[in-house]
């Protein structure tokens, strides 16, 4: 990256002393000043505790197959800071970062916005100059106060919800599910992939006082499983205007079947509610079929269930389960004799439910070694070695990623697995690490 580029990435992450500012009224003020660009293209909104980033990129992937410009809106990045705003997969350059950040600067100073409202304010700005026919965009955090939630979407989707940031969205699974259920608007259709009665009802009622038609994923969209090739899983969906037979999900992973039906329900949605949008017509069996097949290739998404190989018989797999829910999918969709020689390298922010998290890794690891992120928030691993230690599980202290990812293939066997997880942030320092990168 040039000087310049470097010092655009330098101020926006300078801004992130400011804090979260949960609310409105910041990013309102500098989206006025950049000319409202967020009501400038269609978009879909999605929100979620976890699977939003897999569900845009299927819903993302499945828009760029039809032929439309597509934009996607993400958030963490695993390496560069260019990987949370694409159109058509291609991240924006970092040209076209300098001369938003340039044109933007003064409007977020003057607005006090903190680094992801900048970061928004940016990502609507060149979507709105690149004429996109549609934009995913994912929330942050939460949905309600989520500085992505001055949206107007054809459609809202919200994948599920469980425990995570409780400090921020409270302590019980109502009231995070009404933080979720912010994101649904007045005469908007809304669909889910919630299973959870108690979920359900919070936002079945909170699209009823929004006059929203509210959908389930499951309810819309019928599927059944023709093949498990060990976590890559081929399906048929079928629906009121899709049948789609033989769908290979590009994730593997049975939770990433239920990202694809949630995706393909959305657009089901689009296609019975958003008769005002010009392009729904264009969505085809065929683009579906190959969005789903295609989705890395489409978005970029990496650290989803990622197999590499590591030599000598051993793989590395990457995901980023950052949560106990998140942990708990991870373990169930291992790859087949993948445990029992398992090595886990273990890295968290230090304001996630980290214990029930190694309870469940312990469970299929024969040794977890603990690393410490290069993030202001992580947990140092020294705390999280003295953890295991303390409840007489094999641990062998790794301190930064690449450090721990070593130590790790190590003591791999052959074959062996090496799970790296815990955290974007780590599974980013992972692919730094095995490609040689240097995040930015």
């Amino acid at each position: 990256m040039s000087k310049t580029g470097a010092g655009a990435i330098t101020y926006l992450y300078g801004l992130q002393y400011r804090g979260m500012k949960f609310g409105l009224r910041n990013i309102d003020a500098l989206l006025r000043e950049a000319g409202n660009p967020e009501r400038q293209f269609p978009s879909i909104h999605v929100a979620g505790t976890n699977g939003k980033g897999s569900t845009a990129a299927f819903l993302a992937s499945i828009a760029t197959e039809a032929g439309y410009r597509t934009a996607l809106y993400t958030s963490p990045h695993l390496i560069r800071f260019t990987e949370r705003i694409r159109i058509n997969g291609r991240e924006i350059s970092e040209q076209q970062l300098i001369r938003y950040v340039k044109k933007l600067r003064p409007a977020i100073d003057s607005t006090g916005a903190t680094f992801f409202e900048a970061t928004t304010c940016i990502a609507f700005l060149y979507f709105a100059d690149a004429h996109v026919d549609l934009a995913v965009i994912e929330t942050g955090l939460g949905g309600r106060l989520d500085a992505t939630n001055v949206l107007q979407p054809l459609v809202s989707v919200i994948t599920n919800v469980s425990y995570d940031h409780k400090e921020y969205l409270g302590n019980t699974i109502s009231s995070i599910a009404k933080e979720k259920a912010g994101i649904i608007k007045k005469r908007t259709p809304c669909v889910t992939g919630s299973t959870e009665t108690s979920v359900l009802r919070i936002l079945r009622n909170t699209a009823a006082k929004h006059q929203a038609t509210f959908n389930e994923a499951r309810k819309l969209v019928r599927q059944k499983v023709l093949r498990n090739d060990d976590g890559m899983f081929v399906v048929n969906f079928s629906s009121r205007h899709f049948d789609i037979d033989r769908a290979s999900i590009g994730m593997r992973g049975a939770h990433q079947v239920e990202n694809a039906r949630l995706a393909v329900a959305s657009i089901e949605v689009l296609s019975r509610y958003a008769k005002a949008w010009r392009h729904v017509r264009r969505i085809s069996t065929a683009s579906v079929l190959r969005g789903l097949r295609h989705v890395r290739k489409n978005t970029g998404l990496r650290g989803r269930l990622d197999i590499v190989d590591a030599g000598k018989g051993r793989s590395y797999i990457l995901d980023v389960a950052h949560n106990p829910a998140g942990m708990h999918t991870l373990i169930d969709s291992l790859p087949t004799g993948s445990g029992g020689d398992l090595i886990s390298v273990f890295g968290v922010l230090k304001d996630k439910e980290y214990r029930p998290m190694l309870r469940d890794l312990a469970r299929v690891s024969r040794v977890i070694v603990p690393v410490t992120p290069s993030a202001t928030r992580a947990l140092p691993a020294r705390k999280i070695y003295r953890i295991l230690r303390k409840q007489g599980i094999r641990v062998r202290l790794g301190g930064t990623v690449g450090k721990g990812i070593a130590n790790a293939y190590a003591m791999a066997g052959n074959p062996g697995y090496i799970l790296i997880t815990g955290s974007h942030y780590v599974v980013g320092e992972a692919l730094e690490y095995l490609a040689g990168a240097k995040r930015t």
